[in-house]
């Protein structure tokens, strides 16, 4: 997925590309070696940490005078196959643009703030899949009962088994959340 923000400040070039690697180095962004272009998280980290932050993104952005400001154009990239963005993720996202427009216009911005939704989605995350966990477990034993019953070869039951677990805990974590 990609998505572009683009505005202008008060400020000159030089100050403009400074802010931006300040404020992207702040929000947990490591430098790339093209000048201006960012990138944070990794699919491992974005699993197990089930932080938006952790999302892998990249961002790249340019700088150019206009008269007496100048025009910020950056675009976010991050590949939507690591996991569904719930609506506080995409919150943090919003907050982030917010964030970086304010510190472009006044070299300041509510960090504690993106943090605190940072904190909220993760607990989010991780209820969802607790619940998922202890939905799956509660249906699972049933089930194993039936297959049980119905005396499939164990090779089938399994391979039932775990497609219809499967299944069911990405349908159940995907509904826990995009609930709000």
């Amino acid at each position: 997925m990609r998505f572009r923000w683009s505005g202008a400040t008060a400020c000159d070039v030089e100050t403009a590309a400074a802010r931006l690697n300040d404020y992207f180095r702040r929000v947990g962004y490591r430098a790339l070696p093209s000048e201006l272009r960012w990138a944070r998280g990794s699919l491992w980290k974005a699993l197990t940490t089930m932080s938006p932050r952790q999302l892998p993104m990249v961002v790249e952005a340019k700088v150019n005078p206009w008269g007496t400001q100048t025009l910020v154009d950056v675009t976010y990239e991050f590949p939507r196959t690591v996991r569904a963005l719930s609506e506080q993720d995409a919150d943090l996202i919003v907050a982030e643009l917010r964030g970086l427009n304010e510190y472009l216009q006044h070299g300041a911005a509510d960090f504690e703030a993106m943090l605190r939704l940072e904190r909220a989605a993760q607990r989010r995350a991780r209820a969802a899949l607790l619940n998922t966990l202890g939905l799956i477990v509660l249906i699972s034993l049933p089930l194993a009962g039936l297959f049980g019953q119905l005396r499939l070869p164990p090779m089938l039951a399994s391979t039932l088994g775990g497609l219809v677990g499967g299944l069911l805990a990405s349908y159940l974590f995907w509904r826990f959340m995009r609930r709000r």
